[in-house]
């Protein structure tokens, strides 16, 4: 359409570009700064393995092949009416949402499938809005203010934008847990942790990816049970089907602990034959002992640690707590761990803990906010690391 105002025919040449400009930028900045990670998985696994995603160079590529259908599209709407120069970009919207709405079964399907029925009130919406857009048209003398026409495409791109997100899967539980599987395969320890700090309930990978960055840190009986271990033994370690995450990581866990667990190998086998080989690995030993604490099972934790460690106090946190919830377990023991400052803090918890006994939900609150991070609540109250 030509208009008769000049304010008019300069907003009509602007609009198109302004619009096309927003998608660029948006696309650009969700698919390279949110949506990598679940890109990265979705082409890792669907390729099985034979390509890693990049993240700039995938950004860019669906960016521009999106961007490409959008100026198609606007040079073939040219007919609609200033109100609605950014309706041509709904479709590159639309399809920028269903490429990143991937859900993988290793994770327990994080995030919801947008339902046929969302999708076709979405397509009907649009049929609806052009319908409008071809009835209403513009003047070719209207006079109105420049307002008058930017903001409802402004309201448009930021519908289509929410559309892109009800589209995509933006579950937060699978997005960190991919990002602390690509921080570890990057050797980014320190965001692993900063992650898994803010998790209250993690995934079983998740788990994973944080006993490896506080092993790899020689923290591991030091600080695990500062984090939750909602899946006991079974977190410490990839299981089945996890090799279809990330190829470097896994291989860092092998090269990590001298052994490389296969994707079918129970741990009860992996740790029984990597401690067949000649020379064993300390982080190795750590996994093995603190899989005995996650199970509680404290007469094999003590003697397997007896085997090449002391009772000293300069044991790892998490190993002086166990033995020494194990000497009161089983006082017959004939040697004893002598920790003066710890002894006397689990005799405070042990005393708050007999004197709420008969509240077990308080109980167990006091006793996780006095004593937070310790072995002696994870043995305790293994119910609630969920």
């Amino acid at each position: 359409m030509k208009y008769s105002h000049p304010m008019i025919r300069r907003l009509a040449q602007r609009l198109p570009v302004l619009c096309a400009l927003y998608f660029v930028v948006f696309a650009f900045v969700y698919l390279l700064l949110l949506q990598r990670d679940v890109l990265a998985q979705a082409q890792y696994q669907f390729s099985e393995g034979e390509e890693l995603y990049h993240p700039l160079v995938g950004a860019s590529l669906c960016t521009l092949l999106l961007m490409g259908l959008g100026v198609l599209l606007a040079r073939f709407m040219h007919w609609l009416p200033l109100r609605l120069k950014a309706a041509p970009w709904f479709p590159s919207f639309f399809l920028l949402g269903l490429l990143t709405h991937w859900r993988f079964p290793q994770y327990g399907d994080l995030g919801s499938s947008p339902s046929w029925i969302y999708l076709g009130v979405l397509v009907v919406a649009y049929g609806v809005m052009l319908l409008l857009g071809d009835i209403f048209m513009d003047s070719s003398k209207e006079r109105e203010t420049a307002s008058t026409y930017v903001w409802p495409n402004l309201l448009l791109l930021a519908l289509f934008s929410l559309v892109t997100v009800s589209l995509s899967n933006t579950d937060e539980r699978l997005h960190h847990t991919l990002r602390s599987i690509r921080l570890a395969a990057e050797g980014n320890y320190d965001q692993i942790l900063l992650i898994a700090h803010n998790q209250q309930h993690p995934t079983r990978q998740l788990s994973a990816a944080t006993a490896f960055a506080l092993s790899q840190q020689g923290l591991l009986g030091e600080q695990l049970f500062a984090y939750p271990q909602p899946f006991g033994a079974s977190g410490l370690l990839p299981q089945r089907g996890d090799t279809l995450l990330f190829a470097p990581y896994v291989r860092s866990i092998g090269n990590h602990l001298g052994y490389l667990k296969t994707d079918r190998t129970p741990d009860s086998l992996f740790y029984e034959a990597a401690f067949r080989r000649p020379h064993v690995k300390p982080a190795l030993r750590n996994y093995w002992l603190c899989a005995l604490l996650l199970d509680r099972n404290l007469p094999d934790f003590r003697s397997s640690l007896l085997e090449s460690d002391t009772l000293s106090a300069a044991l790892p946190r998490h190993y002086r707590e166990a033995l020494l919830l194990e000497q009161q377990l089983r006082p017959l023991a004939s040697d004893t761990l002598v920790d003066e400052e710890l002894s006397a803090c689990f005799l405070q918890f042990d005393s708050l803990r007999l004197v709420l006994s008969a509240n077990p939900d308080e109980c167990e609150l006091r006793c996780r906010e006095q004593f937070p991070g310790t072995y002696w609540t994870y043995y305790y109250f293994p119910h609630n690391q969920k």
